[in-house]
């Protein structure tokens, strides 16, 4: 027994001993096996994220975050805060505003809900839809792809849509500066919506919108007339989609949104993170697909990301000298339309209006005073609101300075929005002395009426959020 327990022992050791050696020459084979299993199931290669990212702008450095020592004293910034709390509270405002002088913000403050029925408070990152602002950011695609020798503005819009039948004599820079004689095809498209002539998730097709301008042509030769026409803005997203090779949401995510770090910023409308409401009264209306407003207002944004936008624009980050002087200032038509904004010697600026939503960005040329109002509801007194306070605020800020009192230089003629062949109808280019309820056809200043103060102040239904930015001279602001 003790001898075969012996020879247990040893067969067991010799085992152990083969064991061992297997494994070994398993390990020093291992990478014959794994190209052996190679052939037999591909390796997949992933690409890295930097990989992946080739196609867009390197991305700089995200700007350092605002100073922390105002450039004006305390006793103006309480000043400056309480006059544009006071004007907001007589137009019973409600959503988010923002006023900046340079990068430094001097208010920021939500106000109201962003939906009535749940209690939902604005905030200062509470998404909206921009609507006709979109339009700054479509003039900035165009011209940079002209600063980039891709197209020419002396281009005729018809070299790039092919299947458009407009006279050739319609070049890009009258899409630019409104005065092509196109007719605006969005308010006839709202109404028919809004008729339930047409299915309230139905799109618009680029196909369809061509045939919708050549079946009704031109009512006046380009470069003659002034009239605000969302037209040629979505045309000029399919010049930009020509040129570029990418989609319009793609090549203004590309370079703009992502350079910028607007990353609370989209081209869907469905995106707003609010409801719109057609009036004070919180009255519901009808939220229409992006695809009808294309390039021409789709984009939706936060204050805080319109800021940046208009740091890096008014900076040279976006255009160049020459490119950027021409888009804020008169065009060689003589009208007070630059490149996606009303222009005066003084400040320029851009309004946009959804239905649903209405938005204001203002630039002031010799301070740089910014002002972003951004609101759920179609409150067109926030224009005339907004302007107020930029001319109260120069007064109060930079009391050396003259106040500007610019208006536009030549007031633009109304448009037909039939063909000849009927009575013309008029094109809401004016705002005339009672609100009307067509979209998308911002006015001109010198056409609006005077600001509506007295306003029933609702203080129980509104609620506030108020920036946390530090100041070394004042906590609110």
């Amino acid at each position: 027994m003790k001898s075969n327990k012996k020879v247990m022992l040893l067969l067991s050791f010799f085992a152990v001993m083969i064991l061992m050696i297997a494994v070994s020459n398993i390990k020093t084979s291992a990478p014959n096996m794994e190209e052996t299993s190679s052939s037999l199931f591909p390796k997949i290669n992933l690409k890295t994220d930097s990989e992946l990212s080739t196609t867009r702008p390197t991305r700089p450095p995200e700007p350092k975050s605002q100073k922390t020592k105002s450039s004006f004293d305390k006793s103006t910034l309480k000043k400056a805060k309480e006059l544009v709390d006071k004007k907001l509270e007589q137009m019973n405002f409600n959503g988010t505003f923002l006023v900046a002088v340079g990068d430094e913000i001097l208010y920021h403050k939500a106000w109201g809900y962003s939906d009535i029925d749940k209690k939902i408070p604005n905030t200062l990152d509470t998404k909206y839809e921009i609507g006709s602002c979109t339009k700054q950011f479509t003039a900035a695609a165009i011209t940079k792809l002209s600063q980039q020798k891709k197209l020419s503005l002396e281009d005729s819009v018809t070299k790039y849509i092919k299947t458009l039948k407009i006279p050739k004599e319609i070049k890009i820079h009258h899409l630019l500066h409104m005065c092509s004689g196109l007719y605006d095809y969005l308010n006839d498209y709202i109404n028919l919506l809004e008729a339930d002539e047409l299915d309230s998730d139905s799109k618009l097709s680029q196909k369809e919108l061509i045939e919708w301008v050549n079946n009704l042509g031109t009512y006046a030769k380009p470069g003659e007339i002034f009239s605000y026409c969302n037209t040629n803005y979505y045309l000029m997203g399919m010049i930009i989609e020509k040129v570029s090779g990418k989609s319009y949401e793609q090549y203004i995510r590309d370079e703009f949104f992502y350079p910028l770090y607007m990353d609370n910023s989209s081209l869907c409308m469905a995106d707003t993170d609010s409801k719109g409401y057609l009036d004070n009264e919180w009255t519901k209306g009808l939220k229409v697909d992006s695809s009808y407003f294309y390039s021409a207002g789709e984009i939706v944004s936060t204050t805080t990301d319109m800021l940046k936008w208009l740091n890096a624009y008014n900076s040279g980050k976006v255009l160049n000298k020459d490119t950027f002087k021409n888009a804020t200032h008169v065009g060689k038509e003589g009208f007070n339309y630059g490149y996606g904004w009303f222009v005066t010697d003084d400040y320029y600026y851009h309004t946009g209006n959804t239905e649903l939503y209405y938005a204001v960005d203002i630039v002031t040329r010799k301070r740089d005073i910014k002002i972003i109002g951004l609101t759920n509801i179609n409150d067109r007194k926030l224009q005339q609101t907004s302007l107020n306070l930029m001319t109260e605020l120069q007064r109060l800020l930079f009391p050396q300075d003259n106040v500007p009192t610019e208006k536009p230089t030549e007031k633009p003629t109304k448009a037909p929005t039939e063909p000849p062949t009927e009575p013309p109808t008029e094109v809401l280019t004016e705002v005339p002395t009672e609100i009307p309820t067509e979209v998308l056809t911002e006015p001109e200043i010198s056409q609006i009426p005077e600001e509506t103060t007295q306003v029933t102040d609702t203080s129980e239904e509104n609620t506030t959020t108020e920036t946390e930015e530090t100041h070394d001279n004042s906590e609110e602001w």
